[in-house]
This record gives C-alpha cells, sequence and structure tokens, in this order.
C-alpha cells in the first residue's frame, strides 16, 4: 500500500505556501485540504491531529495514520522521503 499524504492549510498563510512550493518542486501527489474555506476540514485536523494549526502533513501509510505540523519538518520529510 503506498502513502496517502492531505496538506490542511490555507491560502494566505505564509508557512503554508513554502510547504506548498516544496511539494511542486519535488513534484509529489499531495491533497490540499483548506481548513478555513472547509469547516469539515478544520474539524477533522482538530480531532486527528489534536491541534487546528497549519501547516500540518497528514501521512496515511500500511493503515496508520501520522499528523506531521511545523513547515520545515515537513518540508524536510518530504526531502528525504521524495527527494533525489
Amino acid at each position: 500500500m503506498s502513502d496517502h499524504l492531505s496538506l490542511y492549510q490555507f491560502d494566505a498563510c505564509p508557512f503554508c505556501a513554502r510547504v506548498r512550493a516544496a511539494i511542486k518542486d519535488l513534484g509529489i501527489d499531495v491533497e490540499i485540504r483548506d481548513t478555513q474555506r472547509d469547516p469539515e476540514r478544520h474539524r477533522e485536523l482538530v480531532e486527528g491531529g489534536g491541534r487546528g494549526m497549519v501547516p500540518c502533513l497528514r501521512i496515511d501509510s500500511n493503515g496508520h495514520t501520522d499528523w506531521l505540523y511545523e513547515s520545515e519538518d515537513i518540508i524536510a520529510y518530504l526531502r528525504r522521503r521524495f527527494g533525489s
């Protein structure tokens, strides 16, 4: 089973923009979930990750879900996992 990645974010967040740029640079397929425009996505973030802070990368892998906060940590993870 492959990983499914979802980024909880909103457009005006500069830290979210940094993560989106890294995703684009790496050519990764990540589902973007806007927590400002979609209250259901915000609820998912708080219930699943424990905090309403963005950006947050949800990593679904082999039946397990991890929630990774902090733009620098998210970018470092993506580069380790998908970089060349």
